[in-house]
């Protein structure tokens, strides 16, 4: 029987990691980790700090935290959350793998998407340019994230890269090179129900374009403000072999075409995730460029009515100034002509 720790909802302040990163406050847990924000003593910096719990009774988890230990230390990218360490450490005399990461105190977009009914154009173009940018790195690399979500996309409050918001693309902790997927094809099915591709569902090879799929559910969802397929996660799952995914109407030029192409159900007919990143970035700059021709054309506007205004001011000022030299004229004229004249 696996053996699964409860999560440190309150660490000690004492409590301190490898000699190094004092725990602070418990951030949040997943389906095999414990993850906290940190003191690093030595360099002086805050940082997040995943403890995996104890998988070493359990090889499918042990194989999933010792993947993405590795596969996390050797891609660097603007999109991906910086590993700075990983080692082990007992906790609460257990074995305890840990991985030592860049803090990003933000929510994911699944607060983003929680808080509306639907999310501007411009918005999601940028969030989702960064995403597919990021999956396009990890895509050169051999490597398929298997699952794409709204919690696993980080959006920080950051100006970056002429966007109003830096996105990081997290939890590497199922991905797997595309060289191996062969090997699981018989296994379990891995990633959120909600958000997996046709082949995943299948339990056919999946390739690259499983996370293209996932990111268009994610954009879909950005503009209606619900998930496509709710139920169980069998439900949720076998729902996307009986119907495509709703893409909403009357969204700005483009998109229809492709959030469909995304969502197509073979997986060959999706584009990549650099052609994805190439297309948002045009739909942002778009949408970009119309708010600004707009917000010129609205100035231009108030400064004519202003001029307008002005000259109609002017021109009163004349009229009303015109009348009082004919009064002081008429009255001088009274005063002076004779008495009784």
């Amino acid at each position: 029987m696996t053996e699964t720790l409860h999560p440190l909802a309150q660490p000690d302040p004492s409590s301190v990691i490898a000699e190094r990163y004092a725990l602070r406050e418990h951030l949040g847990s997943g389906g095999m980790a414990d993850v906290f924000s940190a003191w690093d003593e030595r360099l002086g910096r805050e940082v997040a700090v995943k403890l995996y719990r104890n998988v070493a009774a359990n090889p499918v988890e042990s194989e999933q935290a010792d993947r993405e230990l590795r596969l996390l230390a050797e891609l660097r990218h603007p999109g991906l959350i910086e590993v700075f360490d990983a080692g082990t450490v007992r906790v609460e005399g257990v074995e305890r793998d840990y991985l030592v990461m860049e803090l990003i105190d933000t929510p994911s977009f699944r607060g983003v998407l929680t808080e509306s009914s639907g999310v501007a154009a411009r918005q999601v173009a940028e969030i989702g340019c960064q995403v597919a940018d990021a999956l396009a790195y990890v895509h050169s690399r051999g490597i398929v994230h298997r699952d794409v979500t709204p919690g696993n996309i980080l959006v920080a409050e950051t100006p970056a890269f002429g966007f109003r918001n830096l996105v990081k693309l997290a939890d590497f902790g199922i991905a797997r090179s595309v060289h191996t997927m062969h090997r699981e094809d018989d296994g379990p099915v891995f990633g959120t129900a909600a958000y997996l591709s046709p082949e995943q569902v299948l339990g056919e090879p999946v390739g690259t374009a499983s996370d293209v799929f996932s990111l268009g559910l994610v954009l879909i969802e950005a503009f209606s403000g619900e998930r496509q397929y709710h139920g169980t996660p069998v439900e949720a799952a076998l729902a996307r072999l009986h119907r495509p995914p709703v893409v909403p109407d009357g969204l700005p030029e483009g998109w229809d075409e492709l959030l469909r192409s995304m969502t197509a159900r073979e997986s060959d007919q999706r584009p990549t995730a650099h052609d994805v990143a190439v297309t948002l970035r045009e739909l942002w700059l778009r949408d970009t460029s119309h708010s600004r021709h707009a917000g010129r054309a609205s100035a231009r506007r108030a400064r004519s009515d202003d001029r307008s205004n002005h000259r109609g001011g002017r021109a009163a000022a004349l009229v009303l100034l015109g009348l009082a030299v004919v009064s002081l004229a008429a009255a001088f004229a009274l005063s002076s002509a004779p008495f009784g004249s």
